[in-house]
């Protein structure tokens, strides 16, 4: 009786050449989304500020050429024009502590971002107190006439407009202190400051176009 012996044959290694497998290559990172939405953002309130400016103008010119007076005579008398002055011009000024913010990241200056960033805060919380003190000043009641009506929907647009700023800045303030910006890593910061500019730009444009134009400087 004879036994069969079966080989079993085993694969022969690949010879090691020595080089690792190198990892996939990354997928490329979309650069400045958060600055594009926010330019379309800006576009887009800027198109809001125009429609407004046109309704308040239109109004403006039907209501004197019925002979009626534009704004009344009580409101042209209370009109605050010292206060709206020093008002928006504080909003103009917290602009300027906005793009120090900017500049000071792109430094490295933490801790002068930080000053930068309250300061622009405390500012923009100045104009809002400053505008609602002249609003109870004038004793408007929107509805009342085309005057009251259209500035206050031309001013109510803007202070929500301010608002919305102050909070993307309070987040950029935290994130901040949380150590998520760097000079390289800034487009967040860059953003919210070209958004706070569109507000105070906003607000110059309604300064001059109603309360200048009408009361005065």
């Amino acid at each position: 009786m004879t036994a069969t012996a079966t080989a079993t044959t085993t694969p022969t290694p690949a010879p090691d050449t020595g080089t690792a497998a190198l990892p996939p290559a990354p997928e490329p990172r979309r650069r400045n989304v958060m600055l594009v939405g926010t330019l379309l953002t800006i576009a887009a309130g800027t198109m809001l500020t125009g429609g407004l400016l046109a309704a308040y103008f239109s109004a403006r010119e039907i209501t004197q050429a019925a002979g009626e007076a534009w704004p009344a005579e009580e409101i042209l008398i209370a009109m605050p024009n010292a206060t709206l002055f020093v008002a928006y011009l504080t909003l103009l000024m917290s602009s300027v502590t906005a793009q120090w913010a900017v500049s000071a990241l792109s430094s490295r200056d933490r801790r002068t971002m930080y000053v930068a960033v309250g300061l622009t805060l405390m500012l923009g919380l100045a104009f809002v107190n400053a505008l609602t003190f002249s609003w109870a000043q004038l004793g408007m009641v929107a509805g009342a006439d085309p005057f009251s009506t259209t500035v206050y929907a031309l001013t109510v647009s803007h202070l929500l407009v301010v608002v919305a700023a102050h909070v993307a800045l309070l987040v950029v303030g935290f994130r901040a202190i949380g150590g998520q910006f760097s000079a390289r890593n800034r487009e967040m910061v860059v953003s919210v400051a070209a958004f706070w500019h569109f507000a105070v730009a906003m607000g110059l444009v309604i300064w001059y176009s109603v309360w200048f134009l009408e009361g005065g400087p």
